[in-house]
């Protein structure tokens, strides 16, 4: 399958950076020239980075790429001559500030958003000197009130922004994506607004950050000492007026590095459920779960960077110099398999084998070798369930897990009944090829960003060599591209909201988001999705009401869902015309196309829960009511759609206090869920909840009082709460 022949990803980039930022001026302008906190007077014009973004001037030693490989300190430490004194300029004058907790980009990240706190601002300029061959360390202090203040209303001043190069023609298809985008922007955010004007008794919306406590957060301030001389020069570029040798507080603290409990982390976690069964009957069996794969490290080694999953046979030792490589080795049905994560290419990290199926084939692994009577007098045990599990851990040891499903034979409709599988149930769904094929034949490419990706990055990038057709097709490079594409077009699209002459919104990351891209080929069929797992960003305005700003977060979950589904259209329609059993992804802006053709009536949910007359798919069903009983509110269609003539259902899901928006499917994807699970016992009830991003507690489902020491044993491995 060959993958964007023509030249299209600078092209869909520079298409957004020249001016598209102007598409929702009907319901939302993203003007970023004007506007403050309060008024105009109230800016600081005294923060770093008034120079703007642009870096045009350096020379870098490398090629500026699409895929951004010279974003890195060394390149910029070298286009800078490796002078300190230019090094510090660049930090004070092109590096803004923004307000966040900890060290969250590290050097690379706030290289790409071209932003960062003083924590990263300070690792960046540490990173570049080190790069030049001068030795440092850092310093903490505490930030005056009143310079911190000037810092973070420095975030609303206006900085002159690169002028983007324009592409020579705006390609017909390109064309049409963007009207996508705008039309399918303007229904579902008109749609929803509408439906949430019903609402009497709505929550009083979270308000958001003050002025104050985003000064508080300011005040913990970090800075670089430079050794010069047998003397430690001062070096903190936090406002456009710094210089060399010049501190704006005390030093309360020398450090040679940062410590590590000021980081923020990453930890990733397989978890794989398996059900006991034998060759033949239907005994009575029970699902257990264990960690086969786990992977922690801290997120500003993930900035920019993607980490790749697959599965591979027990056997598989490699090669692991790039994913084609990798992806040579199919999997097989005799035996036992293994997630292999790619971090980089020469490094992998492969977790611990497992069993898919009941095979009954010869060789290594098949039911004809195995010793010991398994199968016969012993159970097997067979995998019906994978997920990923990924816990953002936040300076202060604060931690929000998110889950992705990668298969489950079991189903949200059984497990919402409490409802295990038989075991004659077990080997007809595992014995399922291409069932199996689905969900362990996919390449999984997780894209982790830690701050903004500027557009600047993408000014001069040189023209692509077209593919030779005879050359295996670098996966692991297409799909970092639909990612990066992703992330980019966003960022360029939502980095302030303007209500004209009320206030500005600002948009920024203050913790690590998640993008995953699925990729799947298989002999019947093939498709590509997008998964945003996690897209969390950092909502900050002064001088608005709480419900602007929940408007303002409604209208990017809008934006952010469409905008998914005509990235993923847009880059494949050529794949699409081609390969005639290729699936264009299915995504809730192109279902609710199919409901606005078909004049079928949306329902809010639970208001409208009277109308809602059950024509869905129960899986479908299962997800909609876990959405309402953690207490968001639904969008929806009254009825499922036919999709190559298989019912098929989306929504929107609204948390009715922040109004974080997100688009939902029926096949779970987009859906962040929340911390982590807590068993409580109370007399003879015990029941299962989970921690809801509100603070508050939804029940997932009662447990048999007489399991509770084993479900409690399990959750007490898993490092989750247990209340008696």
């Amino acid at each position: 399958m060959r993958f964007f022949m023509k030249n299209q990803w600078p092209v869909l980039i520079l298409v957004l950076v020249g001016g598209s930022l102007s598409l929702f001026a009907p319901v939302g302008s993203q003007e970023t020239d004007k506007a403050s906190p309060k008024s105009q007077a109230d800016l600081s014009t005294r923060g770093p980075g008034m120079k703007g973004p642009s870096y045009d001037h350096l020379k870098l030693p490398v090629p500026r790429t699409f895929d951004l490989t010279h974003v890195q300190p060394e390149h910029f430490a070298a286009a800078l001559g490796n002078d300190p004194e230019k090094i510090f300029q660049f930090v004070r004058d092109h590096i803004a500030y923004e307000v966040y907790t900890g060290c969250l980009r590290g050097p690379r990240g706030t290289l790409l958003a071209m932003a960062g706190n003083s924590v990263d601002r300070s690792a960046l300029l540490a990173s570049l000197l080190e790069k030049s061959g001068h030795k440092v360390r850092f310093a903490r202090g505490t930030l005056p009130e009143a310079q911190a203040k000037e810092l973070v209303t420095s975030m609303w001043a206006k900085r002159p922004r690169p002028e983007a190069p324009k592409p020579e023609e705006k390609p017909a298809a390109l064309v049409k994506a963007l009207e996508t985008l705008e039309n399918g922007v303007q229904r579902d955010y008109t749609l929803i607004r509408h439906h949430l004007q019903k609402l009497k008794n709505l929550p009083n919306p979270t308000p958001g950050r003050s002025l104050e406590d985003l000064g508080k957060e300011a005040q913990d301030h970090f800075w670089v000492q430079w050794h010069k001389d047998n003397l430690w020069i001062d070096l903190d570029p936090s406002f456009a007026d710094a210089k060399p040798a010049q501190t704006f507080t005390k030093l309360d603290k020398a450090l040679n590095s940062l410590p590590d409990e000021i980081f923020h982390w990453v930890e990733l976690l397989i978890r794989l459920e398996e059900y006991p069964v034998y060759l033949k009957g239907d005994q009575a069996t029970k699902p257990q779960t264990r960690v086969i794969l786990s992977y922690k490290t801290k997120t500003m080694n993930l900035s920019g960077v993607d980490l790749v999953l697959t599965h591979q046979p027990e056997n598989w030792n490699g090669p692991a110099q790039e994913l084609k490589s990798a992806l040579a080795s199919a999997i097989t049905n005799t035996g036992r398999i293994k997630p292999v994560l790619v971090i980089a290419q020469d490094k992998t990290q492969a977790g611990v084998p497992f069993r898919p199926n009941l095979s009954t084939g010869k060789g290594i692994g098949g039911i004809g070798g195995l010793l010991g009577g398994e199968g016969a007098r012993k159970p097997i045990s067979i995998a019906t369930a994978e997920s990923l599990h990924f816990d953002f851990i936040y300076p202060g040891g604060r931690k929000e897990t998110v889950i992705r499903e990668l298969y489950d034979l079991t189903g949200p409709a059984r497990r919402a009944a409490n409802e295990s599988l038989t075991s004659e149930q077990v080997r007809t769904r595992t014995a399922d090829k291409e069932g199996l094929d689905v969900a362990l034949n996919g390449a999984y490419d997780l894209f982790f960003t830690t701050g903004r990706i500027d557009a600047a990055h993408f000014a001069g990038v040189v023209a692509e060599k077209k593919p030779d057709a005879k050359e295996p097709v670098d996966l692991r490079s297409v799909l970092r591209r639909v990612n990066l594409s992703f992330t980019a077009a966003s960022d360029l699209l939502f980095q302030r909201w303007r209500q004209p002459g009320r206030f500005t919104v600002l948009f920024y990351p203050d913790s690590s988001r998640l993008s995953i891209v699925e990729h799947l080929a298989t002999a019947k069929s093939g498709r590509i999705t997008l998964d945003l797992r996690r897209d969390h960003v950092r909502i900050v305005a002064v001088g608005t009401q709480a419900a602007d700003l929940f408007r303002a977060r409604v209208f990017r979950g809008v934006v952010e869902g469409t905008l998914e589904r005509v990235l993923l259209e847009y880059l494949t329609a050529e794949v699409a015309a081609k390969e005639p059993t290729w699936r264009f992804p299915f995504s809730t802006s192109s279902f609710f196309d199919q409901v606005q053709s078909k004049a079928t009536a949306t329902l809010l949910l639970p208001l409208d829960q009277e109308n809602f007359n059950g024509k869905v798919p129960p899986e479908a069903l299962a997800r909609v009511r876990a959405d309402l009983s953690a207490g968001h509110l639904v969008v929806a269609p009254e009825e499922a759609m036919l999709q190559d003539g298989v019912p098929r259902y989306a929504w929107w899901r609204i948390d009715p206090l922040t109004g974080e928006t997100i688009a939902l499917t029926d096949e779970g994807l987009h859906s962040s869920t929340t911390t982590e699970l807590i068993l409580v016992k109370a007399g003879n009830v015990v029941a299962v909840f989970y921690a809801t991003a509100r603070g508050g507690y939804a029940l997932v489902q009662y447990i048999n009082p007489a399991s509770f020491e084993r479900v409690a044993a399990a959750f007490e491995k898993m490092g989750w709460p247990v209340i008696k």
